[in-house]
Protein backbone atom coordinates (compact mmCIF):
# COMPACT_ATOMS: atom_id res chain seq x y z
CA UNK A 1 0.00 0.00 0.00
CA UNK A 2 2.70 2.65 0.78
CA UNK A 3 4.40 1.80 -2.52
CA UNK A 4 1.16 2.41 -4.42
CA UNK A 5 0.73 5.74 -2.65
CA UNK A 6 4.25 6.76 -3.66
CA UNK A 7 3.60 5.62 -7.24
CA UNK A 8 0.33 7.59 -7.37
CA UNK A 9 2.08 10.66 -5.99
CA UNK A 10 4.80 10.35 -8.60
CA UNK A 11 2.24 10.13 -11.43
CA UNK A 12 0.37 13.13 -10.01
CA UNK A 13 3.60 15.12 -9.89
CA UNK A 14 4.42 14.19 -13.49
CA UNK A 15 0.91 15.15 -14.61
CA UNK A 16 1.12 18.50 -12.81
CA UNK A 17 4.52 19.20 -14.33
CA UNK A 18 3.19 18.42 -17.81
CA UNK A 19 0.22 20.75 -17.24
CA UNK A 20 2.56 23.61 -16.30
CA UNK A 21 4.85 22.84 -19.21
CA UNK A 22 1.90 22.70 -21.61
CA UNK A 23 0.59 26.03 -20.29
CA UNK A 24 3.92 27.78 -20.83
CA UNK A 25 4.43 26.25 -24.27
CA UNK A 26 0.94 27.02 -25.56
CA UNK A 27 0.94 30.59 -24.25
CA UNK A 28 4.32 31.26 -25.81
CA UNK A 29 3.28 29.70 -29.10
CA UNK A 30 -0.06 31.53 -29.09
CA UNK A 31 1.67 34.87 -28.45
CA UNK A 32 3.98 34.32 -31.42
CA UNK A 33 1.08 33.23 -33.64
CA UNK A 34 -0.94 36.29 -32.56
CA UNK A 35 1.95 38.65 -33.44
CA UNK A 36 2.34 37.04 -36.85
CA UNK A 37 -1.43 37.12 -37.50
CA UNK A 38 -1.52 40.81 -36.53
CA UNK A 39 1.31 41.62 -38.93
CA UNK A 40 -0.34 39.74 -41.79
CA UNK A 41 -3.71 41.33 -41.08
CA UNK A 42 -2.24 44.82 -41.19
CA UNK A 43 -0.61 44.07 -44.51
CA UNK A 44 -3.61 42.33 -46.04
CA UNK A 45 -6.48 40.62 -44.24
CA UNK A 46 -6.54 37.92 -46.90
CA UNK A 47 -3.05 36.83 -45.86
CA UNK A 48 -4.47 35.27 -42.65
CA UNK A 49 -5.09 32.13 -44.67
CA UNK A 50 -1.31 31.71 -44.93
CA UNK A 51 -1.01 30.98 -41.21
CA UNK A 52 0.25 27.53 -40.25
CA UNK A 53 -2.20 24.60 -39.91
CA UNK A 54 -3.81 24.22 -36.50
CA UNK A 55 -4.73 27.91 -36.20
CA UNK A 56 -8.18 29.38 -36.54
CA UNK A 57 -8.81 33.11 -36.95
CA UNK A 58 -11.92 35.25 -36.67
CA UNK A 59 -12.19 38.97 -37.52
CA UNK A 60 -15.18 40.99 -36.42
CA UNK A 61 -15.93 44.67 -35.99
CA UNK A 62 -14.96 45.75 -32.53
CA UNK A 63 -17.79 45.13 -30.09
CA UNK A 64 -19.71 42.92 -32.53
CA UNK A 65 -19.88 39.25 -31.59
CA UNK A 66 -22.51 38.07 -34.02
CA UNK A 67 -21.34 35.01 -35.90
CA UNK A 68 -18.75 34.07 -33.30
CA UNK A 69 -18.84 30.73 -31.43
CA UNK A 70 -20.49 31.22 -28.06
CA UNK A 71 -17.29 30.37 -26.13
CA UNK A 72 -15.37 33.13 -27.93
CA UNK A 73 -17.74 35.97 -27.14
CA UNK A 74 -16.67 36.55 -23.49
CA UNK A 75 -12.97 36.88 -24.34
CA UNK A 76 -11.67 40.40 -23.82
CA UNK A 77 -8.80 42.21 -25.48
CA UNK A 78 -5.36 40.64 -24.74
CA UNK A 79 -7.03 37.90 -22.67
CA UNK A 80 -6.38 34.20 -23.22
CA UNK A 81 -8.64 31.25 -22.38
CA UNK A 82 -8.99 27.54 -23.09
CA UNK A 83 -12.30 26.92 -24.83
CA UNK A 84 -14.22 24.09 -26.48
CA UNK A 85 -15.64 24.41 -29.96
CA UNK A 86 -18.65 22.37 -31.05
CA UNK A 87 -17.57 19.02 -32.56
CA UNK A 88 -13.94 19.32 -31.42
CA UNK A 89 -12.20 16.48 -29.51
CA UNK A 90 -9.76 18.75 -27.70
CA UNK A 91 -9.63 22.29 -26.40
CA UNK A 92 -8.39 25.43 -28.13
CA UNK A 93 -6.28 28.14 -26.59
CA UNK A 94 -7.97 31.38 -27.71
CA UNK A 95 -6.91 35.03 -27.50
CA UNK A 96 -8.13 38.40 -28.82
CA UNK A 97 -6.41 41.55 -30.03
CA UNK A 98 -8.15 44.74 -31.09
CA UNK A 99 -6.69 46.27 -34.26
CA UNK A 100 -8.24 49.62 -35.13
CA UNK A 101 -11.96 49.13 -35.51
CA UNK A 102 -11.76 45.36 -35.67
CA UNK A 103 -11.08 42.51 -33.25
CA UNK A 104 -8.78 39.63 -34.26
CA UNK A 105 -9.35 36.24 -32.62
CA UNK A 106 -6.65 33.57 -32.90
CA UNK A 107 -7.33 29.98 -31.73
CA UNK A 108 -4.53 27.46 -31.26
CA UNK A 109 -5.53 23.79 -31.61
CA UNK A 110 -4.29 21.96 -28.49
CA UNK A 111 -4.76 18.47 -29.96
CA UNK A 112 -1.02 17.72 -30.39
CA UNK A 113 -0.20 18.97 -26.92
CA UNK A 114 -3.04 17.01 -25.29
CA UNK A 115 -2.05 13.82 -27.11
CA UNK A 116 1.58 14.32 -26.12
CA UNK A 117 0.52 14.86 -22.50
CA UNK A 118 -1.49 11.63 -22.49
CA UNK A 119 1.37 9.72 -24.07
CA UNK A 120 3.84 11.06 -21.51
CA UNK A 121 1.50 10.18 -18.64
CA UNK A 122 1.13 6.68 -20.09
CA UNK A 123 4.90 6.37 -20.32
CA UNK A 124 5.14 7.57 -16.71
CA UNK A 125 2.66 4.88 -15.62
CA UNK A 126 4.56 2.19 -17.49
CA UNK A 127 7.87 3.39 -16.08
CA UNK A 128 6.37 3.57 -12.59
CA UNK A 129 4.94 0.05 -12.79
CA UNK A 130 8.23 -1.21 -14.17
CA UNK A 131 10.11 0.48 -11.35
CA UNK A 132 7.64 -0.99 -8.86
CA UNK A 133 8.08 -4.47 -10.30
CA UNK A 134 11.85 -4.07 -10.27
CA UNK A 135 11.71 -2.80 -6.68
CA UNK A 136 9.68 -5.86 -5.65
CA UNK A 137 12.18 -8.19 -7.33
CA UNK A 138 15.12 -6.43 -5.68
CA UNK A 139 13.33 -6.44 -2.30
CA UNK A 140 12.62 -10.17 -2.56
CA UNK A 141 16.21 -10.86 -3.53
CA UNK A 142 17.55 -8.71 -0.70
CA UNK A 143 15.20 -10.32 1.81
CA UNK A 144 16.37 -13.74 0.64
CA UNK A 145 20.00 -12.73 1.02
CA UNK A 146 19.43 -11.05 4.39
CA UNK A 147 17.18 -13.78 5.81
CA UNK A 148 19.27 -16.74 4.60
CA UNK A 149 21.54 -16.75 7.69
CA UNK A 150 18.47 -16.39 9.92
CA UNK A 151 16.82 -19.38 8.23
CA UNK A 152 20.01 -21.38 8.62
CA UNK A 153 20.08 -20.48 12.30
CA UNK A 154 16.42 -21.49 12.70
CA UNK A 155 17.15 -24.84 11.02
CA UNK A 156 20.07 -25.53 13.35
CA UNK A 157 18.04 -24.56 16.42
CA UNK A 158 15.15 -26.81 15.34
CA UNK A 159 17.54 -29.80 15.18
CA UNK A 160 18.58 -29.45 18.81
CA UNK A 161 17.48 -32.44 20.88
CA UNK A 162 17.69 -32.89 24.66
CA UNK A 163 20.73 -34.86 25.70
CA UNK A 164 22.42 -34.63 22.28
CA UNK A 165 25.44 -32.58 21.29
CA UNK A 166 24.32 -29.22 19.99
CA UNK A 167 25.09 -28.35 16.37
CA UNK A 168 27.23 -25.33 15.55
CA UNK A 169 24.88 -22.35 15.54
CA UNK A 170 27.27 -19.91 13.90
CA UNK A 171 26.01 -18.72 10.50
CA UNK A 172 27.90 -19.93 7.45
CA UNK A 173 28.27 -16.36 6.18
CA UNK A 174 30.00 -15.21 9.35
CA UNK A 175 27.48 -12.41 9.81
CA UNK A 176 28.76 -10.38 12.77
CA UNK A 177 25.35 -8.94 13.65
CA UNK A 178 23.79 -12.40 13.62
CA UNK A 179 26.62 -13.75 15.75
CA UNK A 180 25.36 -11.55 18.60
CA UNK A 181 22.04 -13.43 18.50
CA UNK A 182 23.86 -16.77 18.19
CA UNK A 183 26.00 -16.04 21.23
CA UNK A 184 22.88 -15.13 23.21
CA UNK A 185 21.25 -18.40 22.07
CA UNK A 186 24.31 -20.38 23.10
CA UNK A 187 24.41 -18.71 26.50
CA UNK A 188 20.74 -19.44 27.20
CA UNK A 189 21.01 -23.02 25.92
CA UNK A 190 24.08 -23.61 28.09
CA UNK A 191 22.11 -22.55 31.15
CA UNK A 192 19.17 -24.71 30.11
CA UNK A 193 21.43 -27.71 29.55
CA UNK A 194 23.07 -27.26 32.93
CA UNK A 195 19.70 -26.93 34.65
CA UNK A 196 18.23 -29.98 32.91
CA UNK A 197 21.37 -32.01 33.63
CA UNK A 198 21.16 -31.15 37.33
CA UNK A 199 17.46 -32.01 37.48
CA UNK A 200 17.92 -35.29 35.64
CA UNK A 201 20.90 -36.26 37.77
CA UNK A 202 19.01 -35.50 40.97
CA UNK A 203 15.89 -37.37 39.84
CA UNK A 204 17.84 -40.39 38.65
CA UNK A 205 20.06 -40.55 41.74
CA UNK A 206 17.14 -40.12 44.13
CA UNK A 207 15.04 -42.67 42.28
CA UNK A 208 17.85 -45.25 42.22
CA UNK A 209 18.49 -44.74 45.91
CA UNK A 210 14.82 -45.32 46.71
CA UNK A 211 14.19 -48.35 44.48
CA UNK A 212 16.10 -50.86 46.60
CA UNK A 213 14.57 -49.98 50.00
CA UNK A 214 11.10 -49.83 48.46
CA UNK A 215 11.51 -53.24 46.86
CA UNK A 216 12.69 -54.57 50.23
CA UNK A 217 9.71 -52.98 51.98
CA UNK A 218 7.24 -54.51 49.50
CA UNK A 219 8.80 -57.97 49.89
CA UNK A 220 8.75 -57.68 53.67
CA UNK A 221 5.12 -56.59 53.69
CA UNK A 222 4.17 -59.54 51.48
CA UNK A 223 5.96 -61.96 53.83
CA UNK A 224 4.30 -60.48 56.91
CA UNK A 225 0.90 -60.64 55.21
CA UNK A 226 1.20 -64.45 55.02
CA UNK A 227 1.44 -64.71 58.82
CA UNK A 228 -1.71 -66.48 60.01
CA UNK A 229 -1.36 -64.98 63.47
CA UNK A 230 -1.75 -61.44 62.11
CA UNK A 231 -4.85 -59.71 63.44
CA UNK A 232 -7.42 -58.21 61.10
CA UNK A 233 -6.59 -54.72 62.33
CA UNK A 234 -2.87 -55.23 61.73
CA UNK A 235 -3.51 -56.78 58.32
CA UNK A 236 -5.59 -53.74 57.37
CA UNK A 237 -2.76 -51.40 58.34
CA UNK A 238 -0.27 -53.63 56.52
CA UNK A 239 -2.27 -53.43 53.31
CA UNK A 240 -2.33 -49.66 53.58
CA UNK A 241 1.45 -49.72 53.81
CA UNK A 242 1.56 -52.13 50.83
CA UNK A 243 -0.64 -49.78 48.79
CA UNK A 244 1.49 -46.75 49.67
CA UNK A 245 4.78 -48.48 48.82
CA UNK A 246 3.34 -49.79 45.55
CA UNK A 247 2.30 -46.29 44.54
CA UNK A 248 5.71 -44.96 45.49
CA UNK A 249 7.41 -47.69 43.45
CA UNK A 250 5.31 -46.82 40.38
CA UNK A 251 6.07 -43.12 40.85
CA UNK A 252 9.81 -43.78 41.06
CA UNK A 253 9.73 -45.91 37.91
CA UNK A 254 7.93 -43.10 36.11
CA UNK A 255 10.43 -40.51 37.34
CA UNK A 256 13.31 -42.65 36.14
CA UNK A 257 11.73 -42.94 32.71
CA UNK A 258 11.16 -39.19 32.42
CA UNK A 259 14.69 -38.46 33.67
CA UNK A 260 16.20 -40.51 30.84
CA UNK A 261 14.12 -38.85 28.09
CA UNK A 262 15.27 -41.44 25.54
CA UNK A 263 12.45 -41.02 23.07
CA UNK A 264 14.16 -43.26 20.48
CA UNK A 265 14.58 -46.23 22.83
CA UNK A 266 13.15 -49.45 21.40
CA UNK A 267 10.91 -51.75 23.46
CA UNK A 268 9.65 -55.22 22.63
CA UNK A 269 5.90 -55.65 22.14
CA UNK A 270 3.92 -57.27 24.95
CA UNK A 271 0.25 -58.27 25.32
CA UNK A 272 -1.96 -55.89 27.26
CA UNK A 273 -4.49 -58.29 28.81
CA UNK A 274 -2.07 -59.96 31.31
CA UNK A 275 -1.04 -56.52 32.58
CA UNK A 276 -4.68 -55.52 33.01
CA UNK A 277 -5.45 -58.73 34.93
CA UNK A 278 -2.42 -58.16 37.16
CA UNK A 279 -3.52 -54.59 37.91
CA UNK A 280 -7.07 -55.75 38.73
CA UNK A 281 -5.71 -58.43 41.08
CA UNK A 282 -3.44 -55.91 42.80
CA UNK A 283 -6.29 -53.48 43.39
CA UNK A 284 -8.61 -56.20 44.67
CA UNK A 285 -5.95 -57.56 47.04
CA UNK A 286 -5.27 -54.13 48.48
CA UNK A 287 -8.98 -53.47 48.97
CA UNK A 288 -9.47 -56.80 50.72
CA UNK A 289 -6.42 -56.30 52.90
CA UNK A 290 -7.55 -52.80 53.84
CA UNK A 291 -11.03 -54.04 54.70
CA UNK A 292 -12.68 -51.80 52.13
CA UNK A 293 -15.69 -52.80 50.02
CA UNK A 294 -14.60 -54.39 46.78
CA UNK A 295 -16.37 -53.32 43.58
CA UNK A 296 -17.33 -55.83 40.93
CA UNK A 297 -14.57 -55.35 38.35
CA UNK A 298 -15.62 -57.02 35.08
CA UNK A 299 -12.85 -57.48 32.53
CA UNK A 300 -13.90 -58.17 28.93
CA UNK A 301 -10.95 -58.86 26.60
CA UNK A 302 -12.64 -58.85 23.21
CA UNK A 303 -9.40 -58.46 21.28
CA UNK A 304 -5.80 -58.91 22.32
CA UNK A 305 -3.60 -55.88 21.81
CA UNK A 306 0.17 -55.56 22.01
CA UNK A 307 2.11 -52.43 22.88
CA UNK A 308 5.83 -51.61 22.81
CA UNK A 309 6.57 -50.13 26.23
CA UNK A 310 8.06 -51.11 29.60
CA UNK A 311 5.74 -53.39 31.55
CA UNK A 312 6.03 -51.18 34.64
CA UNK A 313 4.80 -48.13 32.71
CA UNK A 314 1.69 -49.85 31.34
CA UNK A 315 1.00 -51.35 34.77
CA UNK A 316 1.32 -47.89 36.34
CA UNK A 317 -1.17 -46.40 33.85
CA UNK A 318 -3.75 -49.17 34.34
CA UNK A 319 -3.33 -49.09 38.13
CA UNK A 320 -3.88 -45.34 38.26
CA UNK A 321 -6.98 -45.54 36.07
CA UNK A 322 -8.38 -48.40 38.17
CA UNK A 323 -7.65 -46.58 41.43
CA UNK A 324 -9.43 -43.51 40.08
CA UNK A 325 -12.46 -45.62 39.07
CA UNK A 326 -12.54 -47.36 42.48
CA UNK A 327 -12.21 -44.07 44.36
CA UNK A 328 -14.99 -42.32 42.44
CA UNK A 329 -17.14 -45.35 41.62
CA UNK A 330 -17.24 -46.79 45.10
CA UNK A 331 -18.60 -50.32 45.41
CA UNK A 332 -20.49 -50.09 42.13
CA UNK A 333 -19.58 -52.12 39.08
CA UNK A 334 -16.47 -51.22 37.06
CA UNK A 335 -16.30 -52.33 33.43
CA UNK A 336 -12.88 -52.88 31.87
CA UNK A 337 -13.05 -53.41 28.11
CA UNK A 338 -10.07 -54.31 25.90
CA UNK A 339 -10.60 -53.91 22.18
CA UNK A 340 -8.27 -53.50 19.22
CA UNK A 341 -5.72 -50.84 20.27
CA UNK A 342 -7.97 -49.46 23.01
CA UNK A 343 -8.58 -50.02 26.71
CA UNK A 344 -11.68 -48.52 28.33
CA UNK A 345 -12.34 -48.32 32.08
CA UNK A 346 -15.84 -47.21 33.07
CA UNK A 347 -17.25 -46.71 36.54
CA UNK A 348 -20.87 -46.11 37.51
CA UNK A 349 -20.27 -43.63 40.29
CA UNK A 350 -21.16 -40.01 40.82
CA UNK A 351 -19.35 -38.73 37.72
CA UNK A 352 -17.18 -35.65 37.29
CA UNK A 353 -18.39 -32.06 37.06
CA UNK A 354 -17.94 -30.56 33.55
CA UNK A 355 -15.83 -27.71 34.95
CA UNK A 356 -13.28 -30.21 36.31
CA UNK A 357 -12.89 -32.29 33.13
CA UNK A 358 -10.56 -29.83 31.41
CA UNK A 359 -8.17 -29.85 34.41
CA UNK A 360 -8.38 -33.54 35.22
CA UNK A 361 -4.88 -34.33 33.95
CA UNK A 362 -3.22 -31.25 35.42
CA UNK A 363 -0.44 -31.77 37.92
CA UNK A 364 -1.63 -31.62 41.54
CA UNK A 365 -5.26 -31.18 40.52
CA UNK A 366 -7.61 -32.87 42.96
CA UNK A 367 -11.37 -33.22 42.89
CA UNK A 368 -13.46 -32.02 45.81
CA UNK A 369 -13.75 -35.58 47.17
CA UNK A 370 -10.38 -36.92 46.08
CA UNK A 371 -8.07 -38.44 48.68
CA UNK A 372 -4.99 -38.61 46.45
CA UNK A 373 -2.19 -36.15 45.77
CA UNK A 374 -3.26 -35.18 42.26
CA UNK A 375 -0.41 -37.09 40.56
CA UNK A 376 -2.11 -40.27 39.35
CA UNK A 377 -3.89 -38.96 36.26
CA UNK A 378 -1.04 -36.52 35.62
CA UNK A 379 1.34 -39.50 35.36
CA UNK A 380 -1.16 -41.30 33.12
CA UNK A 381 -1.09 -38.32 30.75
CA UNK A 382 2.70 -37.99 30.81
CA UNK A 383 3.34 -41.69 30.25
CA UNK A 384 0.78 -41.76 27.44
CA UNK A 385 2.45 -38.80 25.72
CA UNK A 386 5.84 -40.47 26.17
CA UNK A 387 4.77 -43.56 24.21
CA UNK A 388 2.39 -41.94 21.74
CA UNK A 389 -0.81 -43.11 23.40
CA UNK A 390 -3.95 -41.03 23.68
CA UNK A 391 -6.08 -40.84 26.81
CA UNK A 392 -9.56 -39.33 26.77
CA UNK A 393 -12.26 -38.99 29.39
CA UNK A 394 -16.02 -38.59 29.24
CA UNK A 395 -18.32 -38.24 32.21
CA UNK A 396 -21.96 -37.71 33.03
CA UNK A 397 -22.76 -36.45 36.54
CA UNK A 398 -24.75 -39.08 38.42
CA UNK A 399 -24.01 -41.82 35.86
CA UNK A 400 -20.26 -42.36 35.92
CA UNK A 401 -16.99 -41.75 34.11
CA UNK A 402 -15.19 -43.54 31.27
CA UNK A 403 -11.46 -43.33 30.45
CA UNK A 404 -10.37 -44.44 26.98
CA UNK A 405 -6.70 -45.31 26.46
CA UNK A 406 -5.79 -45.63 22.78
CA UNK A 407 -2.50 -47.30 21.88
CA UNK A 408 -0.70 -45.93 18.86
Amino acid sequence: MPVLVVLGGMIYAVSSFLEVLEHDMTHGQLARDLDRATALYKRDPDLLEALRPGLLTFVTPRGVTDGLPENLKPIENSASHEIWLPGADYEYQATRRDIGDHSLYVLLDLTPEERLEKELIGVAWIAGMGALFLAVIVALWLSHVVMRPVRQLATRVSHIRPGEQRPDLRPVTGDRQLNVIVEAFDSVLDRFDAFVAREQAFTEDASHELRTPLATAISSIDLIAHDDDLSAKSRKRLMRARSATTRMHELIESLLLFAREQTDEQYSAMPVSPIVREAIAMQEDMLVGAGKPRPNIVFDARSETEVAAPESMLLSVVNNLLRNAIEHGGAARIDVLLEANQLSIRDHGRGIAPAALSRLFDRRFRGSRSQGQGLGLYLVKRISERFGWQVAVSSTPGEGTCFDLRFG
